[in-house]
């Protein structure tokens, strides 16, 4: 679901064009196959540097093919859930009770 911010972008004109042709662009280069596993079928067309307040009206970001990839629906739910994912072995308690995340190495 689109947020309430990228609504308007998502129902333009610009878009729908915009997305039409990157969908077929994909079809001519591999029938249309998910740019990340390859193995199945393309079903949304997802942003690489994702849409935010402060870039929904750069063009550069929103309609540039370069900035777009083809994914199957459970690629692009990988891709998106992941960031949000977290795991009992990446969460510790601080000395105060607080529920903090271990930062990377």
């Amino acid at each position: 679901m689109a947020k309430d911010y990228a609504k308007g972008f998502y129902k333009s004109q610009a878009w729908q064009r915009c997305r039409a042709a990157f969908i077929s662009e994909r079809e001519t280069i591999d029938g249309g196959l998910c740019q990340h596993c390859g193995r199945k079928r393309g079903y949304i067309v997802d942003h690489i540097v994702e849409i935010e307040p402060g870039n929904v009206n750069d063009p550069e970001i929103t309609l540039n093919h370069d900035n777009l990839q083809y994914l199957c629906l459970e690629c692009h739910n990988t891709k998106t859930f992941q960031k949000h994912k977290s795991t009992r072995d990446d969460l510790f308690f601080d000395a105060e009770g607080n529920i903090n995340k271990i930062s990377p190495p």
